[in-house]
């Protein structure tokens, strides 16, 4: 196998420069181009909820119609988990998509929606994202809401409070011009040093006096030079 020398390779992109900066500005420009007419700005908004004791147990039966004490409801990681289904489970998308009016399959919905319990807390980050920012945050505290009338509803007990409530975001989370750039502008820089690397391996054309004496074994006793 023919050997590879990468001072070669180097110089010869080097030689080439002005094509290797030619795709890295065509690359920064297609960066931009798809992020303006490509890439649907989405919103993100939160609420956020604290799971904790009833304040007034005095009107709470220990045991529940479906059979489930008061001491079975407790504050641990393993409700909290299950709070968190609940808050993504398709009756709460249904309600809120009904409540709020919203045309959108209850699927769609679920999908933008992101529940994360903070570690060691009984807090739980109710985060949505849509292509409008208003609806977005009406979606988070619809969801707040929802989410604290249907655990009264399972477990007959009202242990969610809201923190914080969602407000629309300003700017899009997922629309970044300078990193968007920066990416193709690097896809541009190694496509055209990729291609030009091509071009050099299955180029066969003698370019220096090193490569005649290590082909033929030969002195090279002159040289033409070339006048320019």
């Amino acid at each position: 196998m023919e050997e590879i020398d990468i001072k070669e390779i180097i110089y010869y992109i080097f030689k080439k420069k002005v094509w290797v900066i030619l795709c890295c500005i065509l690359g920064l420009i297609a960066g931009v181009v798809y992020t303006k007419f490509f890439v649907t700005p989405m919103y993100s908004s939160y609420s956020t909820v604290v799971l904790s004791k009833p304040t007034d147990t005095s009107t709470i039966s220990t045991t529940t119609s479906e059979g489930i004490t008061q001491n079975d409801i407790t504050l641990n990681s393993k409700l909290v988990a299950t709070y968190s289904e609940i808050m993504k489970s398709r009756a709460v998308a249904s309600e809120v998509k009904e409540k709020l009016e919203l045309d959108i399959s209850e699927e769609a919905l679920m999908s933008n929606i992101s529940v994360t319990a903070k570690d060691d807390t009984e807090m739980l980050k109710i985060q949505v994202s849509n292509e409008d920012p208003v609806v977005a945050a009406n979606v988070a505290n619809s969801l707040s809401e929802v989410f604290s009338s249907k655990v009264k509803e399972i477990y007959n007990i009202e242990n969610v409070t809201v923190i914080d409530t969602a407000i629309p975001s300003s700017s899009p989370y997922n629309v970044s011009y300078a990193k968007n750039a920066a990416i193709f502008g690097m896809v541009g820089l190694v496509l055209s040093c990729g291609v030009l690397f091509v071009i050099f391996y299955f180029d066969t054309t003698i370019k220096s006096k090193s490569e005649v004496e290590d082909l033929l074994g030969l002195e090279v006793l002159a040289v033409i030079p070339d006048i320019k």
